[in-house]
């Protein structure tokens, strides 16, 4: 069986909570295992794995799923026709005052983990 690693990587502090899904108050760890309850199948696996981070530059969290950024599966909005749901930073979209858009989920919906989850499957079985 194939696995389909969904890997969260952060820093080390004990301060920051588990990854939580913010529409259901689900961990992401659960919505994984969920999702491989219902949609698995005989030759793919979804797991879920946590890294500590050792580094103190740059990005200080990330969510991956099979080894590519869950932006990738599913993109943000564009943030000059909108922004403000999905990420942190930017507010309007407004690039005069400043702040640029980190282009990362600041917090991940349960539906966007579960259409990422799925594109990662489909990517698997039709590539």
């Amino acid at each position: 069986m194939k696995e389909i690693v969904v890997l969260w990587s952060h820093t080390g502090d004990p301060t920051i909570p588990p990854l939580v899904c913010p529409d259901t108050c689900r961990t992401v760890k659960e919505v994984v295992i969920d999702f491989q309850n219902a949609r698995g199948t005989d030759k793919y696996r979804f797991t879920f794995s946590e890294e500590i981070l050792n580094d103190k530059n740059g990005n200080d969290r990330s969510l991956t799923i099979d080894g590519l950024p869950l932006e990738e599966f599913v993109p943000l909005p564009d943030p000059s026709k909108y922004c403000g749901m999905a990420c942190e930073g930017c507010g309007t979209g407004n690039q005069g005052d400043g702040r640029s858009c980190s282009r990362i989920y600041e917090q991940i919906p349960e539906s966007v983990l579960r259409l990422a989850l799925s594109k990662a499957l489909e990517r698997r079985t039709t590539g």
